[in-house]
């Protein structure tokens, strides 16, 4: 059984038909809730951030290049990466 149980599942009308939006849960449930979700989303852009951060080379190539060429093959996009960023990709199997 997950943290908020059954009773927070929707249970309500579409929204955006004209129904109900509240969630069939307490207001303590609830309160939980968009706790959670704005930790989550905060965590979230802040690993967002980081990744833009560490991978800004290759980014940056990949922009210049499209700026001069303005269109990119999946070869080019993969060899652009290699070069910038060789920690971005997967390791090969």
């Amino acid at each position: 059984k997950d943290l908020y149980g059954n009773g927070a599942k929707n249970k309500n009308k579409q929204a955006y038909l004209g129904g109900d939006a509240s969630l069939a849960c307490s207001a303590e449930t609830q309160r939980l809730i968009d706790s959670k979700v704005v930790e989550t989303v905060k965590r979230q852009h802040e690993k967002a951030k980081s990744l833009l951060k560490e991978n800004r080379a290759a980014l940056d190539a990949i922009a210049s290049h499209l700026y001069q060429a303005e269109t990119i093959t999946g070869a080019e996009f993969m060899a652009l990466l290699k070069k910038a960023a060789p920690a971005a990709l997967p390791a090969a199997d």
